[in-house]
């Protein structure tokens, strides 16, 4: 049974441009950004969130929501099914994006909220406060540690064909080429045949 959709944000919902080589090339490390900004002092956790949130503010203000998104949301909504975001964004940043584009959720945990993605801890706090069972929730996203964080939570796990999607492999229970395919996907796991 699906009690709760937890959404990833950039090339899920919306179409992101941020460069993260780009952006690690200004911090000076070859590691994931926030991996290398845990492991800092804080200093220079300062200094890589000042870049971080220029190159967020600038994407959160340009970009667009994905082809489906919004009927996506509407979908969930008419099925008095929840959705979430899970976010390795800034609270501030997903706040412009949400405002431009007049969407809305039913819980938020952005990177300022909890440890991020692949960790279990953002999606169990998420159903936590929707009061599901991780069994009862879907992690949809286009990248490794959304599969990683349902997965490690025990939730069910769906992965959108994205532009990161030929860098790594990982089995999630389904695999789609469109929120509209994902859409089609959640029907049927909310009203099984027979």
């Amino acid at each position: 049974m699906l009690r709760a959709v937890i959404f990833d944000l950039d090339n899920t919902l919306v179409d992101s441009n941020l460069d993260f080589a780009q952006i690690k090339a200004e911090i000076g490390t070859e590691q994931t950004i926030l991996e290398y900004r845990a492991s800092v002092g804080e200093a220079e956790q300062h200094r890589v969130d000042d870049i971080l949130d220029r190159h967020e503010s600038r994407s959160a203000a340009e970009c667009e929501l994905a082809d489906g998104a919004r009927e996506m949301l509407d979908f969930l909504s008419a099925k008095n099914i929840p959705a979430a975001l899970l976010t390795r964004n800034s609270r501030k940043s997903v706040n412009t994006i949400l405002a431009r584009h007049n969407i809305r959720f039913d819980y938020i945990v952005a990177r300022d909220d909890a440890p991020p993605k692949p960790s279990a801890e953002p999606v169990l706090l998420i159903c936590k406060a929707l009061g599901v069972k991780p069994a009862e929730a879907l992690v949809v996203g286009d990248f490794l540690y959304d599969i990683q964080s349902g997965q490690a939570a025990g939730t069910m796990t769906m992965l959108l064909d994205g532009p990161h999607r030929h860098r790594f492999e990982i089995e999630a229970d389904y695999e789609v080429a469109s929120l509209r395919e994902a859409a089609e996907v959640i029907g049927r796991i909310c009203e099984p045949e027979g």
